[in-house]
């Protein structure tokens, strides 16, 4: 017989262990510290140049206001630089310095040896199995945004 809270406790433990590992502040190809709301920001912007607040928001999945605090943030750190868009003189467009790009070179590096290592672990897994944890996680999502919509 299975021991099924043995799995809901690791699932916890490793949730956590994420988090606490995707929380904390790191550099990212310079010495400046970053939390992981400014280096996603940078991501966007990076991925995106050109972009303007309202854009950046939707990608971010956040409000306008939490969009322009976090760019108002990363002006000052000196790796998002504002300019007056080529198409409107009253929208402001968002571009990375030399500093930010260096942050977004190495963040995009970091995700692309971790992707691999994720990778490299699932094809090791036999399809059927592969198969069977697509569809508990997408049942553990489920249940997560459901949590998530209650509160």
């Amino acid at each position: 017989m299975n021991d099924y809270s043995q799995m809901t406790v690791l699932m916890e433990r490793i949730i956590h262990k994420y988090n606490q590992w995707e929380n904390r502040k790191r550099t990212y190809g310079t010495k400046m510290l970053l939390t992981r709301s400014e280096i996603h920001t940078i991501a966007a912007v990076g991925d995106n140049p050109g972009i303007n607040i309202t854009a950046l928001a939707s990608a971010l999945g956040v409000t306008k206001a939490a969009a322009s605090q976090m760019i108002y943030k990363l002006v000052d750190k000196g790796v998002v630089e504002k300019a007056v868009s080529p198409y409107s003189d009253t929208e402001v467009v968002l571009n990375l310095t030399e500093e930010g790009q260096k942050n977004y070179i190495a963040h995009r590096d970091i995700h692309t040896r971790s992707d691999e290592e994720s990778l490299r672990l699932i094809q090791e897994m036999p399809e059927p199995f592969c198969r069977e944890m697509i569809q508990f996680l997408t049942a553990f999502e489920e249940i997560m945004d459901k949590r998530l919509k209650e509160e």
